[in-house]
């Protein structure tokens, strides 16, 4: 008999992408897979292209605002949570694997008052609110960094099969280029810190540097113009790199923000890293990077306290050396079987 599973995510590609992987292992392994996402998150959109069958059901967002506002997204929430009971009732899963983002914490309740084993994933150093809540409950807690929970279970951010290629490729030959090849991306949305700091970058160092830029949505024409006036054709910009590992493995250094995938990404392939984390109130995207940065293969810096010129020395001591250096430092911390090691917790649970 086939094994049953409903996996849960959704809301960015952060947190679809790492969960497809999954999916797909589990797929080939003769498991039937479905999803569970938000009616109007993207995963609504990807997933059934992905040829995975997905309910969609509203989710709600805890809302701290006025005692009437708590009540009435308590009520919610609680809808949410019933709504996932008739769907666990209907399907008969074996498993649900939770892949972080809210939506996790009303379908991980109903896992547990269903009786069917949670398994929870966290990918990033620090865990959220709703990890924290179903970590108590859940069957399984994995983690991707170490001793992000007490008792959770190490398994790395379970990255795609292009991105591993690239990594066991970079750890065999190592090219860089004269001028250095800068990659620059804020995320599929673009950050207008990180383009100010692109269009500057360009100014000041000129030839010394080419740069690749992801831009983001709707930013083409507004940055493109900002670079022509730098009077520096060194540059390609595009709106959104679809193929990241192809931009991976043409730049010797990333200036980027400092997400759970992106960190494991770069930590998986060895490129030395700028990172500008996203001011969260737990400072979580800093957390993510602060390993690499005490190993030294990547340099973090806060967008409150930004000063250029710091970020212009560190490009500029870049040679040959120093970024094999900082490849194998990063190496070290990589997880590049996540999938596999996921895979496996998953397989080893008891079911009924």
């Amino acid at each position: 008999m086939k094994k049953k599973i409903i996996i849960v995510a959704g809301g960015t590609g952060g947190h679809i992408n790492p969960a497809l992987n999954i999916a797909y292992k589990l797929i080939k392994q003769g498991w039937k897979v479905r999803w569970l996402g938000e009616s109007s998150r993207m995963e609504s959109e990807i997933i059934p292209k992905k040829k995975i069958y997905i309910y969609l059901i509203k989710f709600f967002r805890f809302k701290n605002k006025n005692i009437f506002s708590i009540i009435k997204t308590i009520i919610k929430l609680f809808i949410s949570t019933y709504k996932s009971i008739i769907i666990y009732k209907k399907y008969k899963p074996n498993l649900i694997l939770t892949m972080g983002n809210y939506i996790s914490g009303p379908s991980g309740l109903a896992a547990w008052l269903c009786q069917i084993p949670l398994i929870i994933h966290e990918q990033n150093n620090i865990p959220g609110i709703t990890n924290q809540i179903l970590s108590k409950i859940a069957t399984k807690t994995m983690q991707a960094y170490p001793n992000t929970f007490k008792n959770g279970i190490l398994v790395g951010n379970p990255i795609s099969k292009k991105i591993i290629k690239l990594s066991l490729y970079k750890r065999s030959i190592l090219k860089i280029h004269k001028p250095i090849h800068l990659l620059i991306t804020g995320g599929s949305q673009g950050s207008n810190i990180i383009n100010k700091i692109g269009i500057k970058l360009s100014k000041i160092l000129k030839n010394k540097i080419l740069i690749f830029h992801q831009v983001g949505k709707g930013n083409f024409k507004k940055i493109f113009n900002k670079y022509k006036k730098n009077k520096n054709n060194n540059f390609i910009i595009k709106e959104y790199i679809k193929n990241i590992h192809k931009a991976y493995k043409w730049a010797d250094i990333i200036i980027c923000r400092s997400g759970a995938m992106t960190v494991s990404e770069i930590t998986a392939i060895g490129l030395p890293a700028i990172f500008i984390p996203f001011k969260h109130k737990d400072q979580q995207q800093y957390y993510n990077a602060i390993n690499l940065e005490k190993i030294g293969a990547a340099k973090i810096y806060e967008q409150h306290n930004l000063n250029i010129n710091n970020i212009v020395d560190t490009i500029l001591s870049l040679n040959k050396k120093n970024i094999i250096n900082m490849a194998q430092k990063s190496y070290n911390l990589s997880i590049i079987n996540s999938t596999e090691l996921i895979y496996q917790e998953l397989n080893n649970i008891k079911i009924n």
